[in-house]
Order: structure tokens, then C-alpha cells, then sequence
């Protein structure tokens, strides 16, 4: 007699990933929405070269702790910024 099996298929996600949203501006604390205003004022290219001092913008594991700015133009975001951040961290 042949038995019948019955696959399931399960979805498994990192809470890492799932838990990487930034609380909203009101509940960032006030100095790294402070330092996210300078990641813009210095853009993409000196950003990357002065990593150090902008790095407090992300967790431990790169995610970053505050939002991004919605804008016409096209700002250095710090989502942006964090997944340099993972890049180079994941490579060392």
C-alpha cells in the first residue's frame, strides 16, 4: 500500500530583516536626526569617506535607526547609507 504525502511549504524570514523598520521621526533621538541632516548637507561621495562618523546612523547589524526624508530632490538617504555600511561590514 502506498502512503500519500503532503509537502507544506513554509516561509521563514529573519527577524533581523523583518524588524528593520526605523521608528518615525518623534521617536528618533533628537542627535541622529541631527546627524542624519549632516549625511545630507555632505552627500553620497563624503559620506563614504568619513564612514566613522556617520556610521551611529545604523544598528549593530546595519540597519538604520532613523528614516528617510521624502524630497524631490535626490538626497544621500540613510537607508542608502546603511546598506554601504553592510556591504563593506559583510566584506571585512
Amino acid at each position: 500500500m502506498i502512503r500519500k504525502r503532503t509537502l507544506i511549504p513554509i516561509l521563514l524570514l529573519s527577524s533581523t530583516t523583518a524588524l528593520a523598520k526605523p521608528p518615525p521621526d518623534d521617536q528618533a533621538p533628537k542627535p541622529l536626526l541631527e546627524l542624519r541632516d549632516k549625511l545630507f548637507e555632505a552627500g553620497k561621495e563624503s559620506a563614504l569617506r568619513d564612514m566613522p562618523r556617520f556610521r551611529p546612523l545604523c544598528d549593530a547589524d546595519g540597519y538604520p535607526l532613523v528614516g528617510n526624508l521624502v524630497r524631490k530632490t535626490d538626497l544621500f538617504q540613510p537607508s542608502q547609507f546603511c546598506a554601504q555600511v553592510r556591504e563593506r561590514e559583510s566584506k571585512a
